[in-house]
């Protein structure tokens, strides 16, 4: 069976869009892959900027307890570089990035619940008499 000319290129075609699709493919496929680390690397972040808040309510709640008449302060500086937003609850603090919640528990119970903390803002951490209290700056 003898393919003219119009066949011939026909079949190469076919055979240059498959490799196409193919290469194509296999970009699409890495760029996800670079997609996906990127937003683990950064809920990882707001992970680690959650827990160093957890770190400065217990610290501000135990050492104002013990010391200074229970009247003790810390500041924290929120980086702006990081989608965050923090929740302050009852017993934990929920951190939002990129649309997925983090649930960190902390020490104290008597807590301003309900306060919003956000990316690029400072914040002070206060114990009145074993009510942790925020206040923006």
């Amino acid at each position: 069976m003898k393919l003219d000319e119009r066949g011939v290129g026909s079949a190469e075609f076919l055979f240059v869009t498959l490799i196409v699709f193919i290469i194509i493919g296999g970009m699409i496929g890495l760029i996800n892959s670079e997609m996906n680390q990127v937003q683990t690397a950064n809920l990882a972040q707001a992970r680690v900027t959650g827990e160093k808040l957890a770190e400065t309510i217990n610290t501000v709640y135990i050492k104002g307890n013990s010391v200074n008449g229970n009247k003790y302060y810390a500041n924290i500086t929120i980086p702006d570089d990081i989608d965050f937003t923090a929740t302050i609850n009852k017993g934990n603090i929920t951190v939002l990035s990129n649309n997925q919640n983090i649930t960190i528990n902390i020490i104290p119970l008597d807590v301003s619940e309900g306060f919003i903390m956000t990316s690029g803002h400072t914040y002070s951490v206060n114990n009145i008499n074993g009510t942790i209290t925020f206040t923006e700056w």
